[in-house]
């Protein structure tokens, strides 16, 4: 994983979906803890079984999350394009990730490590909190429409082929 050796500035901090509503001072705070890394097409930016010690977002880019099934394949469950977060349950929810993330194109992401979480949580309480309710909000955005799509499945007739 190619890490980019350039601070990340306020700007292109502040033009993250998750970060917008933030104040210049908060947005300063974060590019102190953020790190830009660069994925070629078809490679993991992480895989499930792995420990959760970080969130990336999205900059540029599209991936996919894979989950392992019990005869060893990987379905994929979803696809996501820039700009979006992935892997924020590692910061409501230490353990290790529920699944892969696959890039299927070249993609610029974030990180945002939890050990600079528990940093802001300690430099700026308010900060710490805001981030933490976006992410519980990603959580619960994603479980309701997996929530749908479960029922959607299996209201569906079965083929008796």
């Amino acid at each position: 994983m190619p890490k980019n050796s350039r601070q990340l500035t306020i700007d292109e901090i502040a033009r993250i979906p998750f970060f917008n509503d933030l104040s210049d001072a908060d947005l300063k705070i974060l590019s102190e803890m953020l790190d830009l890394y660069y994925y070629d097409k078809d490679k993991y930016i992480f895989k499930e079984g792995e420990v959760q010690d970080s969130l990336f977002f999205i900059m540029e880019g599209s991936v996919i999350v894979l989950k392992n099934t019990e005869d060893g394949r990987q379905e994929q469950l979803a696809q996501f394009n820039a700009p979006q977060v992935i892997g924020e349950m590692a910061l409501i929810s230490p353990g290790t990730r529920s699944a892969s993330i696959m890039t299927i194109t070249p993609v610029t992401v974030t990180r945002f490590g939890c050990s600079s979480f528990e940093k802001i949580i300690k430099r700026k309480p308010e900060l710490a909190i805001n981030i933490l309710r976006k992410a519980g909000n990603t959580v619960s955005t994603r479980l309701r429409k997996a929530n749908q799509t479960y029922v959607k499945v299996i209201r569906e007739p079965k083929n008796n082929d």
